[in-house]
């Protein structure tokens, strides 16, 4: 079960990984350092998949019916979520966190919704 545990905590590596160098990818653009952007952008789809690849390993992934209802069921938690956070920032005066919150709350709800439409094409056997 070691490398169950290793597996795990370098899926959870790699995928924090990915966020993290989107954001400094995005800050040398800003900065002025394109090359370096697109550096850093390629670095983080090597992490994104390592990090699929290890998220198969363990069992993640299942098959396509069941993915889009976990993921539909993350979504719903997802957006509930970032509703709360968004409320506790405002509350604290903490303007972009709030902003942010509402922007990323509105992405959820559009992947909720986008989710139940696949889902409901995959329903009538189209996409198989």
């Amino acid at each position: 079960m070691q490398t169950v545990e290793i597996m795990e905590k370098t899926f959870d590596s790699e995928s924090n990984d990915i966020a993290l160098y989107l954001a400094m990818a995005r800050k040398a653009e800003y900065e002025g350092h394109p090359e370096i952007a697109s550096y850093l952008l390629n670095v983080a789809m090597d992490e994104a998949q390592h990090a699929a690849e290890f998220a198969t390993l363990l069992g993640k992934v299942k098959d396509t019916r069941t993915n889009l209802v976990n993921m539909l069921a993350s979504e719903v938690k997802a957006e509930k979520d970032k509703a709360k956070a968004a409320k506790i920032a405002f509350a604290e005066g903490h303007e972009e966190a709030f902003q942010f919150f509402e922007k990323s709350m509105q992405d959820e709800r559009r992947h909720k919704e986008g989710i139940k439409k696949v889902l409901s094409k995959l329903g009538k056997g189209l996409n198989r």
